[in-house]
């Protein structure tokens, strides 16, 4: 499905940015890989607002997120530690790594970095709680106006890397754009972007890394990378076949992913960052007013049915903080999916109890002269589900009409609470980025000082197991006045050759590509 907001470009980003490292051992017979990923649009991360999930073999994250553990694990940096308030954090910078120019990386230059960041990147404000920056040796102190989950999560992902402080003293951020050297295991070959097209990468030989999550922690296993974009479907998906390319990225369509599962010579693997699909239902209209009708609703929902009728392309959600986010609790989504979902039979109980009737026996109920009927707003490149929704809907009596408008108008309409029902998307790894922007309607039950004061609070705890209990509590919240009704998430796959090893997925969709070889 094409996406629907500029914040949600940042998929590609996450999928295979958040672990960068690179692998010595032996060197594969085979000395080039051909990768087809997103486009490229600079190298200096910070000034991107969204970045191709081979980026990060160019561009390093400082630190790597345990999604097993939803703990911070070395990569570039190691050692990382909070201080009990909260507001010191301290790591290392190890000795010996080299950028591709040779020079070797120096706190100073993590520093350097991270102040660039806080200048010109567009996600400034995920860790502008940095106040201050001290250097002691090899390690790196923050000074920080709080502690902030999401301040951590960006520095364990794709938008902040290490660039050579005096490459950020002598260079504009023009310049910086395509010709900075920032840490990675590949560097861009002399001439080696072409516009619109593609890159071509050369192996970083004095890179190496702390990853413990990978085997290979030095230089890459292939001497160069091709890296093509904007290629058209078919073409990827015949030149994967023929073995000219080795990786599709992502794949763009349901049509390529069912074209090459049937595929011997291919592996499709589900790299799916982590996001949301919901349903929101605006609580002062005169259908969805009583709370039995939007349990009704949620009730009528047959989301293995929706999953049917796509494909596979999704899978059920029964959260708002999807399985594969960090500090997900699952307690919230057992909650939900025994009370809310899948239970066509209690829903129509519930409308008996409204007093909605079907009279007439159109199918559709009644109450007061008024039939049970709504608009959902639907986006314009997305009908098959709510076509499907309506359907199931219908069996229960509900009249579901589908409005299909462009993305931007459908949070248009819901923003100025000029709407029944609409859908709804946002995908972020880290809960504190979901539950901030969740509540499209400014004035739904649940949007309430007592719920920002909520989130506030977990973004602000310190320890891993507490915040993961409150995000459970912040979901019970969500769902108290059943206004927002999670749906499903969109998944997304990469393609490669079967005889290619080390294309390892994490848990949360990423897939760090350290081990990659023949």
């Amino acid at each position: 499905m094409k996406k629907k907001l500029l914040i949600l470009s940042l998929i590609a980003v996450f999928v295979l940015s958040m672990a960068a490292c690179g692998g010595g051992g032996d060197k594969a017979e085979k000395t080039e890989l051909s990768v087809i990923d997103g486009e490229w649009y600079g190298l200096d991360v910070f000034q991107l607002d969204s970045t191709a999930g081979a980026q990060a073999l160019n561009a390093s994250s400082l630190f790597q997120w345990n999604p097993e553990t939803n703990t911070v694990e070395d990569n570039v940096c190691t050692d990382w530690n909070v201080s009990k308030d909260g507001k010191t954090v301290t790591f290392n910078v190890p000795e010996g790594m080299k950028y591709s120019t040779g020079e070797q990386v120096e706190p100073e230059d993590v520093v350097a970095s991270i102040e660039h960041g806080l200048k010109v990147s567009p996600y400034a404000d995920g860790y502008s709680n940095i106040k201050s920056m001290d250097v002691e040796g090899r390690q790196v102190t923050l000074h920080l106006s709080q502690f902030r989950s999401d301040m951590q999560y960006y520095l364990c992902a794709g938008f902040v890397a290490v660039i050579d402080k005096d490459e950020l003293d002598s260079m504009s951020d023009k310049k910086l754009m395509w010709g900075c050297h920032p840490y990675g295991m590949y560097a861009l070959a002399e001439d080696g972007y072409v516009s619109g097209s593609e890159v071509k990468l050369v192996r970083n030989d004095g890179y190496k890394c702390a990853n413990p999550l990978v085997e290979n922690q030095g230089p890459g296993h292939f001497e160069t990378i091709s890296v093509r974009f904007n290629v058209e479907p078919f073409t990827q998906t015949e030149e994967l076949k023929s073995g000219a390319v080795d990786i599709i990225m992502s794949l763009e369509n349901g049509d390529q992913k069912i074209d090459l599962e049937g595929e011997d010579s291919v592996v499709l693997v589900d790299t799916t960052y982590p996001n949301i699909d919901y349903f929101e239902m605006n609580t002062d209209s005169p259908v969805f007013s009583d709370i039995n009708v939007r349990k009704a609703l949620a009730l009528s929902i047959d989301r293995d049915g929706l999953v049917e009728v796509m494909d596979g392309l999704i899978a059920p959600a029964y959260s708002m903080i999807y399985d594969t986010v960090q500090n997900f609790s699952p307690d919230a989504k057992k909650w939900f999916e025994k009370n809310l979902a899948n239970d066509p039979e209690q829903a129509k109980k519930l409308l008996d109890q409204a007093g909605w009737k079907d009279s007439d026996g159109d199918g559709i109920r009644e109450k007061d002269g008024k039939k049970l009927s709504f608009t959902w707003y639907a986006w314009t490149d997305a009908t098959t589900i709510p076509e499907a929704m309506a359907g199931q809907l219908k069996k229960v009596g509900f009249d579901m009409k589908i409005e299909a408008i462009d993305w931007n108008y459908v949070y248009e309409k819901i923003n100025s609470d000029k709407y029944d029902a609409g859908i709804e998307w946002l995908s972020w790894a880290e809960p504190i980025l979901v539950l901030n922007g969740c509540y499209y309607d400014k004035n739904a039950p649940g949007n309430t000082d007592e719920y920002k004061a909520m989130v506030e609070d977990v973004a602000t705890t310190v320890d891993t197991d507490e915040r993961t209990k409150k995000i459970g509590e912040i979901q019970m919240h969500l769902f108290e006045n059943v206004n927002m009704i999670p749906m499903y998430a969109e998944l997304s796959f990469s393609a490669y050759n079967k005889d290619l090893k080390g294309f390892n997925v994490l848990k949360d969709g990423t897939a760090p590509m350290n081990d990659i070889a023949y």
